[in-house]
């Protein structure tokens, strides 16, 4: 439940980042945002117990995290 919180958190802060920076918002910020969305699904999934499905959510989050990382 701790990582998919961190990643989640990661992915706010680079989000508010890019948008309180004035560029216009393009195909990074939006993969950041569904990124964001999987980690806080796999802190749902970890607090009800669903921690294998909890992992994949997580693992998908880092994997488009990366990913916006380089189309940004």
């Amino acid at each position: 439940m701790a990582a998919g919180a961190l990643v989640a958190l990661v992915c706010l802060v680079v989000i508010v980042g890019q948008l309180s920076s004035g560029t216009q918002v393009g195909v990074g910020t939006v993969v950041y945002g569904l990124s964001l969305a999987s980690a806080g699904l796999s802190v749902e999934l970890a607090r009800r117990g669903r921690t294998r499905l909890a992992m994949m959510a997580i693992i998908l989050a880092a994997a488009g995290a990366s990913l916006a990382d380089a189309l940004s």
